[in-house]
């Protein structure tokens, strides 16, 4: 159907319409997040606070039989306050968990084809939806550095869901509270697993985008590919390649 769009996009956000570069592994972040932590009262040092986290965050996962179930990095703050003796309410963790991100962030843009393109299915009657591996107490803040606020009709984070992509359960919580049909929807991604494969999966009609942080060597099974950054194309890409 030449022309026409699909009623509903689900995009993955990092890589796909972000181009994002974190680095947990900095030791100027340890420094900094202990820092934080003993400005707050929780009197931890920069290597025994990375070790404890990591720790932690372990200990979260084993929780999930599940190996792609997705843990809340709000517990593992909380945490790190309390071994330390520190009740932390809930804008201290709210706050610990966006300087945390803020110091690891290297780099973080969104790509410019993204706002004219939105425009474009808003004025076509198109509903866009965010699927991403993402914990909300990162995500939500640089939704908003991001221009994207209220950029969609409903959005599903892992760590809301408590399961990440590639699980099929991640796809059918977004498809159930948002009551989509597979046949309606378009899933954009950059990751030919955790985005192709698996929307897939549910027999839905998939773009593949290539970005600097797509996965190398891959073979990519999707209906639609733009595997060169020539967003120019893009517009094509996104209309209906069969009647919904």
């Amino acid at each position: 159907m030449i022309g026409m769009y699909y009623p509903n996009y689900i995009f993955d956000l990092y890589g796909t319409l972000a181009d994002i570069r974190t680095e947990e592994n900095s030791p100027v972040l340890w420094r900094r997040t202990a820092l934080w932590y003993r400005e707050h009262g929780a009197g931890w040092e920069d290597k025994a606070l990375r070790k404890r986290y990591q720790e932690l965050c372990h200990e979260e996962q084993k929780y999930f039989a599940d190996p792609l179930g997705e843990i809340e990095l709000r517990h593992v703050f909380t945490a790190l306050f309390a071994e330390k003796g520190v009740v932390a309410n809930r804008n201290l963790v709210e706050e610990t968990a966006r300087f945390f991100r803020i110091c690891s962030v290297k780099k973080l843009r969104l790509y410019p084809w993204v706002q004219p393109t939105f425009r474009r299915l808003r004025a076509a009657g198109s509903h866009l939806y965010l699927l991403s591996n993402a914990q909300a107490c990162f995500t939500e803040g640089e939704l908003v550095g991001l221009g994207l606020t209220d950029a969609f009709d409903g959005i599903v984070l892992s760590s809301d869901a408590g399961v990440k992509k590639p699980s099929p359960e991640i796809m059918r919580i977004l498809l159930e509270r948002f009551g989509l049909r597979t046949e309606e929807c378009l899933m954009i991604g950059n990751d030919p697993a955790a985005d192709i494969e698996m929307a897939r999966g549910f027999g839905m009609d998939t773009l593949y985008l290539k970005t600097e942080t797509s996965p190398a060597d891959t073979d990519v099974r999707a209906l639609k590919c733009l595997p060169d950054e020539d967003y120019s194309r893009l517009e094509g890409l996104l209309q209906c390649g069969r009647h919904v």
